[in-house]
């Protein structure tokens, strides 16, 4: 006879946990909950409500007078590391290291104090069910945020003119990965639709392990790049793959049957617990979390699909460019204050606000600069004002004071990285 099939279990029924499973949790909802309030540099559900960022910045200057008073008076730190630097990119300072520590002892003074409150109840499983939903939506909306920035290509772009010209050598492993991914365009999209599909999944319960699943695949990829090129992001992405792990742990012993040891497995009651508020009724609070639902992720994904690709447009399609935009040679350098090791050998000149220039020694050194079209003229670091002329379309000759340098254009699409392209075929491999 065929077994009977199994009766869903309902995953929001109340039953008895075990004492472990109860310690667990609390520490897990405590720490996860403190994760995903509005943190600097995180993409996070109360900043994707209209009129509720003020929170942010409170919770924000809370954390950042504690966490620096730690660094300083804990950890007897000082210098430049006590002190929250501007927006620069890096999510792994010494500070970040300090805020997460902090956020774990919280975290843990939360559960015992917890523990010792509400020790005579045996389960969570009703909050246990709407804290992964808030997690399930904080995950996804920080996965749509860097998915939809590959998506919309403008976390990697192609290597810009200066990085044509620099040794390999002097690449670091983020440079080496960055200037990777932004190579080929149509891989940057595939890796942000497989970011967004998982966020996607999260959003459903009927899909939630699904995505969860997925999304676990994405970020432990995402963490061992961090790790492995050194992108200090590695802090972030490993909590965020902890919350995929999360998600997925419930049904990893049901996943284990049916996808490893061929047994049956039983169905879970996705059903929400009933919501009841005095007065209103319950299938118009359903109908009102649905609504509020589409309404709420509409938004968020109304404003980063628009952000996206308003910065796509100002920052790749319609990037700014100097007059004298291009890469060039140095044909000729005349200036009593150069050396002939310091001498330009290239220049590359790719924005209105700064350019590069390799020297004859191989290093390179970054000149800002201020451009006035009208009068053909260029300020070199504040201080230098040179004019500028085209004495063909092969040619600019830069000249001010004692300096005359001659430049002659490079065509970028000479170089192999450029011109090589894609091929169906290849009669043996192309590795050079």
């Amino acid at each position: 006879m065929a077994p009977a099939l199994a009766e869903p279990r309902i995953e929001s029924a109340p039953g008895h946990w075990s004492l472990a499973k109860r310690i667990a949790f609390r520490f897990v909802f405590s720490y996860f909950m403190l994760y995903n309030l509005p943190m600097a540099g995180h993409v996070n559900l109360l900043e994707a409500v209209p009129g509720v960022p003020w929170l942010s910045e409170k919770y924000q200057q809370l954390w950042h007078t504690i966490v620096p008073w730690v660094a300083i008076h804990v950890f007897h730190l000082s210098g430049p590391v006590t002190v929250y630097p501007a927006v620069n990119g890096s999510g792994d300072t010494t500070l970040d290291y300090i805020e997460n520590l902090l956020l774990l002892v919280t975290a843990l003074l939360a559960t015992i104090a917890w523990s010792a409150i509400d020790y005579k109840r045996r389960e969570y499983a009703r909050l246990n069910f709407y804290f992964r939903v808030y997690t399930r939506y904080a995950l996804s909306f920080t996965l749509f945020g860097y998915g939809f920035a590959k998506v919309i290509p403008t976390q990697f772009i192609f290597p810009s003119l200066s990085r044509l010209i620099e040794p390999f050598g002097e690449f670091s492993p983020m440079g080496v990965l960055w200037n990777f991914m932004g190579y080929s365009t149509a891989y940057v999209i595939f890796s942000g639709l497989a970011e967004v599909t998982g966020a996607t999944l999260l959003l459903f319960r009927r899909t939630a392990t699904l995505g969860a699943m997925a999304s676990a695949a994405v970020l432990l990829n995402v963490v061992m790049l961090n790790f492995c090129y050194d992108v200090p992001v590695k802090l972030y992405s490993s909590n965020l793959l902890l919350m995929a792990i999360f998600l997925m742990a419930p049904d990893l012993g049901r996943l284990a049957n049916l996808l490893v040891l061929n047994r049956p497995t039983e169905p879970v009651n996705l059903a929400a617990p009933p919501l009841a508020i005095r007065g209103i009724k319950p299938h118009w609070l359903k109908t009102g979390a649905v609504v509020f639902q589409i309404v709420f992720v509409g938004y968020f994904l109304y404003g980063t699909i628009k952000g996206g690709w308003e910065g796509y447009k100002g920052y790749v399609l319609n990037r700014p460019k100097p007059p004298i935009y291009g890469l060039y040679e140095v044909e000729s350098f005349t200036s009593p204050n150069i050396t002939d090791a310091t001498r330009w050998r290239r220049v590359a000149i790719s924005s209105p606000a700064a350019f590069t220039a390799r020297m004859m020694d191989e290093s390179s050194h970054i000149f800002n600069t201020e451009y006035d079209e009208k009068k053909n003229t260029v300020t070199v670091d504040k201080k230098s004002l040179l004019n500028y002329t085209r004495p063909d379309a092969e040619h600019v000759v830069l000249a001010g004071d004692s300096l005359v340098v001659k430049l002659k254009r490079i065509d970028p699409s000479k170089f192999l990285l450029v011109n090589r392209g894609f091929h169906w075929i290849n009669e043996r491999p192309f590795n050079k």
